[in-house]
């Protein structure tokens, strides 16, 4: 039976093993082949690779062509390039692959053969796969943690609900109280609920946030640029910032934060609507409005006095008989 599913799937995935009629087995001019998408070598992604998808599980892989799905049971693991999944179980749905409709096909010539499982003209493909317990998805450079995975390949967007969910490169950290997608084709991860994004000793929080990825000089998909929404609070080893929106900008490491803005550094505080921080200069600039546009408030700064350390006692002085 794992043999049959495996075989199922390796064979319905292959892009090349679609079966195609006597009449239409005709080469595609250069021209008009649509070059096929690159996926970084970090990244996640399932539906950006033309290979089958690899599944195993030490319990064994039960299939339902009734129903659609194969199931495959304690320490399951799916890998299709990059990418591996794995989770305590795991679950394929597949369909016909170009299936012919009931009344076409009296009009459609017969195939000059039949896919090895019998399910339509083109064979089968797996569009969806969830994921339960201790789920870990999971590239080179790139880790999403959860207790449920639901990944739609069709949409190529991953959804991670549970508990401690989280996200990782080598020197990011992105956690989310209620769900952590990844959407693949724009190379995108959204943590929603109480969501954190940490690097170094740079820490945004955010009801959302919403996290876009690069390849860095090391070929590790890391965040580029942090958008958080509602509730922000941005930290530093000097200052914490808070408003309403915030744009980060990893590679010159400036915050443009919006919408009831404060600042506060060791006690003092700055209230705006609008603020640039430079997370690298440590300069922060507080305005009622950006550049060019009025503001509708004044900006407020609240400075407080530092008190001095009194001075050291005189030890010097001669003591009495």
């Amino acid at each position: 039976m794992k043999k049959a599913a495996l075989c199922l799937i390796a064979a319905g995935l292959v892009t090349a093993a679609s079966l195609v009629f006597a009449d239409e087995a005709k080469p595609v001019p250069a021209h008009k082949v649509a070059p096929a998408p690159v996926q970084p070598a970090g990244d996640i992604g399932l539906s950006r690779s033309d290979q089958p998808l690899d599944v195993t599980a030490d319990q064994g892989i039960e299939f339902s062509k009734d129903a659609k799905e194969i199931i495959a049971r304690v320490n399951a693991r799916a890998v299709r390039g990059n990418t591996t999944i794995t989770a305590d179980t795991l679950t394929a749905y597949y369909r016909d692959k170009n299936p012919v409709a009931a009344d076409a096909k009296a009009k459609t010539p017969a195939p000059t053969d039949k896919p090895a499982d019998g399910t339509g003209t083109g064979g089968s493909e797996v569009w969806r796969v969830t994921a339960d317990g201790t789920v870990d998805i999971f590239t080179p450079t790139q880790h999403a943690y959860g207790d449920h995975g639901d990944y739609n390949i069709d949409d190529a967007v991953v959804v991670l609900t549970g508990d401690h969910l989280k996200m990782t490169t080598p020197i990011d950290i992105v956690t989310a109280r209620d769900t952590l997608e990844y959407w693949e084709n724009k190379h995108q991860a959204v943590a929603r609920g109480n969501a954190v994004a940490i690097r170094a000793e740079k820490r945004i929080q955010a009801d959302t946030l919403v996290a876009d990825f690069a390849e860095n000089k090391q070929k590790q998909m890391v965040i580029q640029v942090a958008h958080g929404y509602d509730h922000v609070v941005l930290t530093t080893p000097t200052e914490v910032v808070t408003g309403d929106r915030a744009d980060y900008v990893v590679e010159t490491g400036i915050v443009t934060v919006t919408g009831s803005v404060k600042i506060n550094r060791a006690g003092n505080q700055i209230d705006g609507n609008y603020a640039v921080v430079n997370l690298n200069t440590g300069i922060s600039k507080v305005l009622s409005a950006p550049t060019g546009k009025p503001g509708d408030r004044q900006v407020k700064g609240l400075f407080v006095p530092q008190k001095k350390s009194p001075a050291p006692a005189d030890n010097t002085a001669p003591k009495g008989p």
